[in-house]
């Protein structure tokens, strides 16, 4: 889908366009956020009060959601049973005698369609489960399989970041830290300009900066942003800063969490049998052996490339987010720009892209830089200030590979 059609839905799909005076989300300690000074920020930060987004369901018979814990524990739960049921079989097999032996071979004979229509049964079932648990997305147009409700969802979510909040209790940064306030200020703009996308105002979003050297950012499912500090060096300015965290909301937004833990499930389902009968069958040496390669080709034709798919879809609805808040997208290009630079200075790893979870970087550079026409006009439309006529695209390109390596180095993000 392009950009400029996930632009229109949207648009349409907004009640009412909300003006920019304040902005709020919550603390990692579920309190409100406290006023801010004048210096550090113009106007007083509140709790936002999202009004819950009423979805697009489309089902073809009753759902049947799972537990919010069981989603968690479920899969190895599925693998173990199936690899002791087979291995179990295997063994009350080998102890029978070679009359007993026959003797069951004939009983499974003559009782054969019967196991073939438990099997057909089986398939068709979840086959039933999955069509009843697609739900429509109104951002991207797509269908997802989500396996829980709103209220398991919420659960989950809030299990999520207790765990969260627990394993970084000793090194979260406090509210009153200059750093805790930037992020502030950035993350209020984006949900402040996107309060009418869909499923975005029914997040109870909140920020925790935890204070570690560690590049990384993410939201968990119920909008519960974390931002290292490490990930600081990693961007320029605030509006790359911005660019990161609107992708990372992006996956939030767009539940590609829940959908991710619903598709894994499934297809433990679908294995389920085939692994029971390859520990039943062949020996355990073999057996293992022969499930490594079968879930070396399910990552590389399914789990892979539809986690690359995930973070292109983030990727384009981000930049969005993004440009919705005034930012200047054309940073977007920059930060992936630099990104791909490491790479190439060998500063990080070159992955093989078939085997990768994420895209190459180069790859996204040029896929938004492609999209960056119709997300500028999306801005526009959205009543954003002209952007500078400095490009900082032009910049970064006109720097040579030395001025891109001491540029880095004065950055922090190369060590010399």
């Amino acid at each position: 889908m392009s950009i400029a059609r996930i632009a229109r839905v949207t648009n349409c799909l907004a009640n009412s366009r909300f003006k920019i005076a304040s902005c709020a989300i919550s603390c990692q300690s579920y309190t409100r956020v406290r006023k801010l000074s004048q210096v550090q920020y113009k106007s007083q930060v509140q709790v936002l009060q999202l009004i819950k987004a009423q979805k697009c369901n489309f089902h073809t018979s009753e759902r049947r959601d799972i537990h919010p814990v069981l989603a968690v524990i479920i899969r190895p739960v599925i693998r173990i049973a199936a690899l002791i049921f087979g291995r179990k079989f295997k063994k009350w097999y080998a102890s029978r005698t070679p009359e007993e032996r026959e003797e069951f071979l004939k009983w499974f004979r003559a009782k054969r369609k019967y196991f073939l229509g438990f099997i057909s049964l089986y398939f068709f079932s979840l086959f039933l489960y999955y069509l009843a648990h697609l739900e429509y997305d109104p951002i991207t147009k797509r269908s997802q399989f989500i396996m829980l409700n709103e209220k398991q969802q919420e659960k989950l979510a809030k299990l999520t970041f207790e765990t969260h909040l627990q394993e970084f209790q000793s090194i979260l940064l406090p509210k009153t830290h200059p750093t805790y306030s930037k992020l502030l200020r950035v993350t209020a703009k984006l949900i402040n300009a996107n309060r009418d996308m869909p499923n975005f105002k029914n997040k109870k979003w909140t920020l925790t900066v935890v204070d570690s050297p560690l590049k990384n950012a993410y939201v968990l499912p119920g909008g519960n942003i974390f931002v290292f500090m490490g990930t600081l060096q990693m961007v320029e300015n605030d509006d790359q800063l911005a660019i990161v965290l609107a992708h990372e909301m992006a996956h939030a937004v767009l539940k590609h969490s829940y959908e991710q833990v619903s598709r894994g499930i499934i297809i433990e389902l679908m294995l389920a049998l085939p692994i029971a009968a390859t520990w039943a069958v062949f020996p355990d040496l073999l057996a293992g052996f022969l499930l490594l390669l079968g879930q070396s080709i399910v990552d590389v034709f399914h789990t892979l490339p539809y986690s690359r798919a995930l973070e292109t879809e983030a990727d384009t609805i981000g930049l969005l987010i993004a440009a919705k808040a005034c930012i200047d997208i054309r940073e977007a290009v920059v930060f992936w720009g630099t990104m791909r630079t490491l790479t190439d200075l060998e500063i990080e790893p070159n992955q093989i892209p078939w085997l990768s979870t994420h895209p190459d970087h180069g790859d996204r550079e040029k896929r938004i830089n492609d999209l960056l026409t119709q997300a500028l006009q999306f801005r526009s439309k959205a009543g954003c200030p002209a952007l500078s006529n400095v490009d900082p695209r032009i910049l970064f390109y006109q720097r040579s590979r030395e001025q891109q390596l001491q540029r880095l180095k004065q950055r922090g993000v190369i060590h010399t």
